[in-house]
């Protein structure tokens, strides 16, 4: 083998390599601005009149959650999957125990013997919810394309490394 030839094979070599190593970065990137985040069990302290939850009016207190929508995320990137949960694990039923205002986060307790009955008396809840990120891409076609980058990556560089290797191969008679 000739000197260009092993030139041309360690550079396609390092190229494989270097690709591998920025196909995942690329990716891992661009899994941070199209996938929302999620929360798993929000700690939220119940208002309580001493014993029992204040739910004595037709509606409870007001709770914000930690990661509430503001400015573009507020029309744009509303909160999903929201699941209120008591300490033993047992999910409310949105709209019969609680409710929610999905674009800023705020959400309530509804009066009802049940959600006292499920939350009394340990009046905490845990809150689950997918919401927003600060670099999260709003945009469907902007995350698909942002979805396709590492594929067309890996492609170009697979077919570069292809591109090397044949012209090795061809220049020592491998292939003719």
């Amino acid at each position: 083998m000739e000197n260009s030839s092993a030139s041309k094979l360690i550079a396609a070599f390092v190229l494989l390599i270097i690709g591998i190593v920025l196909i995942a970065q690329v990716a891992d990137l661009g899994s941070d601005v199209t996938t929302k985040a999620g929360i798993a069990s929000e700690s939220q302290e119940l208002i309580t009149n001493g014993t029992d939850l204040n739910t004595t009016g037709m509606i409870a207190s007001t709770y914000q959650i930690a990661q509430s929508p503001d400015g573009w995320k507020i029309e744009d990137c509303p909160i999903t999957n929201f699941v209120i949960k008591n300490s033993s694990g047992s999910a409310l039923t949105e709209d019969t125990d609680y409710a929610i205002t999905a674009s800023n986060g705020t959400w309530y307790l509804l009066r009802t013997v049940e959600t006292k009955a499920t939350l009394y008396p340990d009046n905490t809840s845990y809150a689950t919810y997918n919401y927003c990120g600060d670099d999260y891409m709003n945009l469907s076609w902007g995350r698909t394309g942002i979805d396709l980058v590492p594929g067309f990556i890996a492609i170009a560089l697979l077919l570069a490394s292809v591109a090397l290797f044949y012209n090795i191969a061809k220049e020592n008679g491998i292939i003719s």
